[in-house]
């Protein structure tokens, strides 16, 4: 602060103030959501699903089961996007086209189910659901935007910095590549030397 009294006040206009931005919906950067998603080869997924449902559950005292939910999210996609679309507190948002996300998500998934279980021990199946991977994870950056948005951050900059819990889960999922490539590269024995 400065000891004259005449300057003029400084003020930090990069950030919002916590009480312009809204909670209703899970705010995060994309560059941490990214990372966290392809490091743990899509198992983040499944707690996004979960941290907006029960962040959308406590909003609104909607008594949903955010777990549940999250689990079958094949099952609960059109209505958590649906919600995030008909969400706009600051009323300058307009209409999301959440249908057409849901469904491109729903379909996605549904893919990666059919071709996890029908190749199992097949390198072809393994790299189309790499694939798929990074399909998914690009939608789900775009919807992660729409999120940021609509609750009132869009960098995300409220959930950019990466916690304890979080490099802990970026180390699992580096040691699950690891076996991933190891499985890919290594050869296989023979039957007769097991």
């Amino acid at each position: 602060m400065s000891n004259n009294i005449y300057a003029a006040p400084l003020a930090n206009l990069d950030e919002q103030p916590r009480a312009a931005l809204d909670d209703r919906f899970y705010v995060v950067a994309t560059r941490k959501m990214l990372i966290l998603f392809f490091l743990t080869m899509g198992m983040y997924q499944l707690y996004w699903y979960y941290k907006n449902w029960a962040l959308y559950d406590r909003a609104t005292a909607a008594r949903l089961w955010p777990i549940p939910r999250a689990v079958f999210a094949l099952f609960s996609t059109h209505s958590l996007f649906r919600r995030i679309g008909e969400h706009d507190p600051s009323g300058k948002r307009g209409p999301w086209d959440s249908g057409s996300y849901a469904a491109a998500m729903v379909f996605l998934l549904v893919v990666g189910y059919v071709l996890a279980w029908a190749g199992r021990d097949s390198f072809f199946f393994d790299v189309i659901n790499m694939f798929l991977l990074l399909l998914i994870g690009l939608l789900m950056k775009q919807v992660q935007l729409e999120v940021n948005a609509r609750c009132g951050d869009p960098a995300g900059a409220g959930n950019r910095e990466f916690t304890g819990a979080n490099y802990a889960w970026c180390v699992f999922g580096g040691m699950l590549w690891l076996l991933v490539l190891a499985g890919w590269l290594l050869p296989l024995p023979a039957e007769g030397n097991l």
